[in-house]
């Protein structure tokens, strides 16, 4: 089924994440630095697993390649790595299990300050559910969110089915898993991560020493909106709203948004 300007849905989400990649403040190092990573607050490094199935269970870039199939903050090892998945597409079943316990694998180079994220993207029903049951042991401190991407906006059983991966996420379930259409993506997924009033940013928001912008709806007045640099007071509806600058993940955007009067926090890295 065509995707837009992309034949197969596949391919659209590799280039849905391509674009996202170039828009968000990555760490710039490459996938050589693992635990001595010393980027500020707010970078980001990425990883991209392809599960299928029954074989192979699961593909990563190999040694050479990008990344080698580790974690990288460098845009053109991103680049490659996409291309090497787009280039090798395993088209199976959904089988996870191995998928997550090489994700667990990837975590290992992280330092141990560094915020874990794992999102598990698919469109049909999970294949080896007692497999990634004991798999997920292995991701302790990661926060495990489930997307099902499916092709209409109706929902169909192949859509209902594949709801089970919810309980693959972190508790609170609901709080970590989405089914939607799949070029709804960009918006209500990727760009969503780095705003702490979307379902899914307000559960990356940590308690932490440094500014850290927090749901604007959790201040009830004036004073305390105003406390927070990414909520505005919202003088018509009474209340306490985004600021239009945290849409903007990257400092080069978030500087050019002059209207609003944006400027970048170097120590959260966000606008």
């Amino acid at each position: 089924e065509s995707f837009g300007r992309h034949p197969h849905g596949f391919y659209a989400m590799m280039e849905m994440i391509r674009d996202w990649a170039k828009s968000v403040p990555l760490t710039g190092e490459d996938h050589t630095v693992e635990r001595s990573s010393t980027a500020p607050a707010g970078g980001l490094r990425l990883g991209i697993i392809q599960f299928s199935g029954p074989v192979p269970e699961a593909v990563k870039t190999p040694v050479g390649v990008g990344s080698s199939g580790s974690l990288t903050g460098n845009l053109t090892e991103i680049h490659a790595d996409i291309d090497w998945h787009e280039s090798n597409y395993i088209q199976g079943d959904t089988f996870i299990a191995m998928g997550i316990y090489w994700a667990s694998i990837m975590f290992q180079s992280s330092p141990s300050t560094r915020q874990k994220v794992l999102i598990i993207m698919a469109g049909s029903a999970l294949k080896d559910s007692v497999a990634v049951a004991s798999a997920k042991q292995a991701l302790i401190g990661v926060k495990i969110f489930g997307v099902v991407l499916r092709k209409a906006t109706l929902s169909t059983k192949e859509d209902i089915d594949a709801d089970v991966l919810s309980y693959v996420t972190s508790d609170p379930h609901d709080n970590y898993f989405q089914n939607i259409v799949i070029s709804d993506m960009p918006k209500l997924v990727l760009d969503a991560l780095c705003d702490p009033n979307s379902q899914w940013g307000q559960e990356l928001v940590e308690s932490s020493q440094i500014d850290v912008h927090k749901p604007c709806q959790q201040y009830l007045t004036l004073a305390n909106c105003a406390s927070d640099l990414g909520c505005l007071w919202g003088s018509v509806s009474g209340s306490c709203v985004d600021s239009p600058c945290i849409a903007h993940c990257d400092r080069p955007n978030c500087a050019a948004d002059t209207l609003n009067r944006c400027m970048w926090n170097s120590t959260t890295g966000s606008c």
